[in-house]
């Protein structure tokens, strides 16, 4: 296996590592006046907060049915901007400076707003995973947010799925928000072109928030024109970001949620570096899982000089220009694949044999349960039998004494007849002889 093997299977172990080792929470201090990323328990207590707005992205057919009581619904497809489909690209463009101001406005946004930003974080995972996009697009308009110049941007963590499950209170029916002016001041230096990030190659720490897979090569996006990625890019998939709630019946998501700050900070100081200050360039597809990176790097972590590159790898791969590297692992990648297969097959025949196993030990303790009943059975037809045996003998031993007792009292009653038939015979005789002898001496 070459060094680019080995260290494709180190960032491997070290991602499975950070995702099952207990790190110590690392709570920071950004200058926030709420958190940027609230739980659902913060939200429904600071429901009633002065200044705050809570924006619901999803569809307005899902946010009528039932939403968080007095959030304002402002689809997510209206907080960026598309070419027609096929014509050009990049896609998911920020909004012109007019329009996203008048959107603000027009949803009682304001610069000083507290504005919480809700979406579905659910959904299936293949062959799309449409989960994970639903997440990254809750960042996606929280991103927006802070480049219009809004101060206070939080998301709710596990967004609106969430929020059901946790059991608190929904509303059905549109809240119509009050419009008021906005005037922010748009964070133009958040957001660079693909000439600058080719002029920071080997200079600004570029991250690829994409997929593992497609960072390598192995996987082309249907929205690139090439794979690979940008020369001297650090892979950091912003799926790493996340805990998924499965549904174990069909697989799909039930919500996601953010990891903990400490394993955050963990998987960044070891791809990005601890040095805040650092200028930081992300990118990815076409700007949805890149947001998610710059709001953990930029607005969770602290990193102060953090940017994206919109245009993402749709733009990047289209122009021919401009270079594109992948790793030459597809070998060492496949072989992978088959081991893991044959691992899988492997498990598979072991679950196999261990389910029949258990169904044996299950046919034999429902055998000995039945031999077990009979056993009892025929220990109590023993019992009784051994009962009435004594029984039986008890009453044959009083029947021997009491025959005993008869046969004695028999025997006496015999011998008394005899002696009375003797004394019979005698009296009788003596009186026939008294008779006879008076009669002579008459």
């Amino acid at each position: 296996m070459n060094n680019r093997a080995a260290a494709f299977l180190g960032v491997l172990l070290l991602s499975a590592l950070l995702a099952t080792v207990p790190i110590r929470t690392v709570h920071s201090s950004p200058p926030h006046t709420i958190p940027p990323i609230v739980t659902t328990e913060w939200l429904n207590t600071h429901l009633g907060m002065e200044n705050l707005v809570v924006i619901d992205i999803r569809s307005p057919e899902d946010y009528n049915a039932s939403h968080i009581p007095g959030a304002i619904n402002v689809p997510s497809y209206l907080w960026y901007t598309n070419p027609p489909f096929g014509m050009e690209v990049p896609w998911m463009e920020m909004p012109p400076e007019d329009y996203l101001f008048k959107l603000l406005g027009n949803n009682s946004i304001t610069e000083d707003s507290l504005v919480v930003v809700v979406g579905s974080t659910s959904g299936i995972l293949t062959p799309v995973p449409l989960a994970l996009y639903n997440t990254a697009t809750v960042t996606r308009v929280a991103m927006t947010l802070l480049y219009a110049g809004v101060k206070n941007v939080a998301i709710l963590d596990g967004g609106f799925d969430k929020w059901v499950a946790d059991g608190y209170p929904t509303e059905s029916g549109a809240v119509t928000p009050t419009p008021v002016t906005y005037s922010g001041t748009i964070k133009s230096d958040m957001l660079v072109d693909k000439q600058y990030v080719a002029s920071k190659i080997g200079e600004a720490i570029i991250i690829d928030a994409r997929d593992l897979e497609v960072y390598l090569g192995f996987i082309q996006e249907p929205w690139c024109a090439r794979v690979g990625h940008i020369p001297t890019a650090r892979s950091f998939p912003t799926p790493w970001l996340w805990n998924l709630n499965i549904n174990a019946t069909d697989g799909t998501v039930i919500y996601g949620t953010y990891k903990n700050t400490g394993i955050l900070k963990a998987f960044a100081d070891c791809i990005v570096g601890t040095n805040k200050s650092m200028e930081i360039i992300v990118y990815c597809g076409v700007g949805g899982y890149a947001s998610t990176m710059y709001f953990v790097l930029s607005e969770v972590l602290n990193y102060t000089n953090v940017k994206v590159y919109d245009g993402s790898a749709q733009e990047w791969t289209s122009d021919f220009t401009l270079p594109v590297v992948y790793e030459d692992l597809g070998y060492d990648f496949m072989q992978l694949q088959d081991d893991y297969n044959q691992l899988q097959s492997d498990y598979e025949n072991l679950q196999n044999s261990y389910t029949q196993l258990q169904n044996n030990v299950t046919q034999l303790q429902s055998t000995i349960a039945q031999l077990q009943s009979s056993y009892t059975q025929l220990q109590n037809s023993y019992n009784q039998l051994q009962s009435n045996y004594t029984y039986l003998r008890n009453s044959y031993t009083q029947l021997q004494r009491d025959y005993t007792d008869l046969k004695a009292k028999c025997d006496e009653l015999t011998n008394l007849m005899y002696i009375f038939i003797a004394t019979t015979i005698i009296f009788v005789i003596s009186t026939v002889y008294l008779a006879i002898k008076i009669r002579k001496k008459g």
